[in-house]
């Protein structure tokens, strides 16, 4: 069959990211004997009039489409991408009989809702290299491809039983024999654009951070790759793309203990001489892990401390304390390694007291940069969003492709304007909900000079610092107006 996998990102803030899940799809479908080609949206002035030409010259007899997020999660300056999203579903059914098909971390969140919204033909929820082959097997022999798991139906499906979405078991050799298709893609733009590369170790989590989707969407256990066939993907993009940066996408990097120590080992072994970064959680971010990663190449490091507050924390589903978190801090550090703390304020029982005490604690552990979020996204399915509405704080219906953010009473009229201030004055803090975070033409110059990595990395600068600090300038004290693009319980 000829198939067309169409990337809908065009989020280019604060970098585009390569489309790796894609990838992966894209080598599954090129593996099974399909004939494909790839429509990536990310760039160009006209991506939609460039899709219907595409699709009018190739003739697909099936086109997939991935949405990789719902929305930017940040508030108040929330950006949705379900009108762009429903442009991408038109320009395909308006320019070609083929089955549209949808899938995608973004879709997977929200299958349901995506398929009624976008009247997708069929959905894959969850991981799509399985089943996206097997529904194109199933479609090409004239079966049902509603029996298959994680295959979901659009509004036009008449049959009285279906499985209806249910995920497939997530699959231990999730990438056995097959490796991202980053040819059908262009790779080095991405490259110069956004700054790194980026590759994958492991799925699933098990962790239960209280607002988190990676559980749902990649299984609530971990499934490593082996780090040596992690290792030869590295060197061969090294060797086929030129030196360049990766980033890590794994949800944390640094755990289960062991599996980066090995990578590690085996990038020191082989003589790589490497720039990478990654997520990491400070449990079990000892000293001996912090300097082998940095021997092996890691530049910078974003900790999901979310709060450095014991109150919050518990709150929030996270497995460690304070003394962990600024422990785990101080040996990146002493290490040399750069560090960025993602933290989240509003999140339910956070008091004034509570945003007080982590903020003058981020002050004590001086780290590289503060990504500081305000209010809580909520998803369907995750221990927040159950809790709240066991509680009959929130209704379910409440939750769906209108963005909806939890920012708690107590300090709702606090935040923004404290926030503010503390980030005015530490200079090294990105508030992506209240300032924006990077102009676009300040990317592109940035990128363009030939700066790499992540961009979090130039607050180690004090010019920088000094620079960033004109972004908080006249901006307002408070949410600003009301906005029918999102909610707030």
């Amino acid at each position: 069959m000829r198939v067309l996998l169409v990337s809908a990102n065009r989020e280019q803030i604060p970098d585009p990211v390569f489309p790796l899940g894609m990838a992966y799809v894209a080598a599954a479908v090129e593996a099974s004997g399909h004939q494909i080609e790839v429509a990536d949206l990310c760039f160009g002035r006209r991506p939609l009039q460039n899709l219907g030409a595409q699709i009018v010259r190739f003739k697909p007899d099936v086109i997939g489409i991935s949405l990789r997020n719902v929305d930017n999660a940040a508030y108040p300056r929330t950006v949705g991408y379900l009108a762009l999203h429903r442009q991408v579903v038109d320009v395909a059914h308006g320019s070609s009989d083929a089955p549209v098909v949808l899938g995608g971390s973004g879709f997977s969140i929200m299958p349901l809702a995506h398929m009624r919204e976008l009247n997708g033909d069929w959905g894959i929820v969850g991981e799509g290299e399985r089943a996206f082959v097997a529904l194109l097997q199933a479609l090409e022999q004239g079966d049902d491809p509603a029996t298959i798991a994680g295959v979901i139906p659009g509004s036009s499906y008449t049959a009285s039983s279906t499985r209806r979405g249910l995920p497939p078991e997530p699959m231990l050799d999730w990438n056995e024999g097959l490796r991202p298709l980053r040819a059908a893609f262009d790779y080095p733009r991405y490259l110069r654009r956004g700054g790194m590369g980026n590759i994958q170790t492991k799925r699933g989590c098990i962790f239960k951070c209280s607002y988190c989707t990676y559980p749902l969407l990649e299984g609530n256990r971990f499934r490593t790759r082996d780090p040596v066939d992690v290792v030869d993907e590295i060197e061969s993009l090294q060797r086929d793309f030129g030196p360049h940066p990766l980033f890590f996408v794994d949800s944390i990097l640094n755990f289960p203990h062991g599996h980066v120590e090995a990578i590690c080992e085996e990038i020191l072994s082989r003589g790589l001489a490497l720039r990478w970064s990654c997520y990491a959680t400070p449990v079990k971010l000892d000293r001996n892990q912090a300097k082998l990663m940095a021997r092996a190449g890691c530049e910078g490091i974003e900790l999901g401390t979310d709060a450095v507050d014991d109150d919050q924390l518990a709150r929030l589903g996270k497995s460690f304390d304070v003394a962990t978190a600024e422990r785990a801090n101080r040996y990146c550090l002493e290490a040399g390694l750069r560090v960025c703390h993602s933290i989240i304020f509003g999140a339910p029982g956070e008091t004034e007291a509570s945003v007080r005490t982590t903020c003058e604690a981020l002050v004590r552990m001086r780290p590289t940069a503060v990504i500081a979020m305000t209010g809580i996204r909520l998803y369907p399915g995750t221990p927040l969003s159950q809790s709240l509405i066991r509680t009959g704080s929130l209704d379910p219906d409440e939750i769906g492709l209108l963005p909806t953010f939890y920012i708690d009473p107590a300090v709702a009229e606090f935040l923004p304007g404290y926030l503010l201030k503390q980030a005015y004055t530490a200079g090294n803090w990105v508030l992506p909900g209240l300032v924006p975070p990077i102009l676009p033409r300040t990317q592109r110059l940035l990128r363009g000079l030939g700066i790499s990595g992540p961009l979090w990395r130039l607050f180690q600068k004090s010019f920088m610092q000094r620079l960033y600090r004109a972004h908080f300038k006249g901006q307002k004290t408070s949410w600003g107006t009301s906005n029918a693009s999102r909610k707030v319980i």
